[in-house]
């Protein structure tokens, strides 16, 4: 989607100020269609969750993640790691 390609090709600075001007919404919403996109069922389930009950917590993770990684966490069916398609 055009969405999840704008996202990834942004800047690490540009990413930053996303998570923290909309207090990681735009990163609950990227990763909720990528996990569409992926037809991951239980991904989709997770993240829905996670922005419901401790989206307000999970931001700072994704702040530092993206500051010191340039990326934020993702859930795979196999298991859970840092989302590393752009490099």
């Amino acid at each position: 989607m055009d969405f999840v390609k704008w996202m990834d090709k942004q800047s690490r600075e540009m990413k930053v100020v996303l998570c923290i001007l909309f207090l990681d919404l735009t990163w609950m919403i990227y990763r909720i269609i990528k996990a569409a996109e992926a037809k991951n069922s239980l991904a989709i389930v997770i993240w829905i969750l996670i922005t419901a009950f401790i989206g307000y917590v999970w931001w700072i993770v994704d702040l530092v993640c993206v500051a010191v990684y340039g990326r934020v966490i993702e859930f795979t069916s196999s298991n859970i790691h840092l989302d590393n398609d752009n490099e």
